[in-house]
């Protein structure tokens, strides 16, 4: 990762989940200010064919993770940070290029500092 250099990108599929997650928690107004702030700081990528034959072809019993992976894979990110330590423990080390972190572990690779997990 590039020194004071971040992109950051969002599945259409990531923001629609937490939508329906979210209902009846936050109002409605705020979740939309939430998803306009995101949308316009953040690279929202959609989940696409290719994705969803790959996560097909995955077979790893969590068909969404398989798709979001994908996505990652294909657009070449560099990071994937999740909180769901099931699909960091399925895919920790399967691929080079693709690194799975924590919140707390990105932020920790941000600040140039050891990843708790990795020490």
């Amino acid at each position: 990762m590039k020194k004071n250099l971040i992109e950051t990108a969002v599945s259409t599929q990531s923001i629609l989940d937490t939508a329906y997650s979210l209902r009846g928690q936050v109002q409605q107004g705020e979740f939309y200010r939430f998803a306009e702030w995101l949308t316009n700081y953040t690279n929202v990528d959609y989940i696409s064919t290719f994705d969803i034959k790959n996560a097909i072809r995955e077979d790893s019993g969590d068909f969404e993770d398989d798709t979001q992976v994908s996505r990652a894979l294909d657009t070449c990110c560099d990071v994937f940070v999740t909180s769901d330590k099931k699909l960091r423990k399925r895919y920790d080390g399967k691929y080079e290029l693709l690194q799975f972190l924590s919140p707390e572990e990105f932020v920790c690779k941000l600040k140039g500092e050891p990843i708790p997990s990795q020490t």
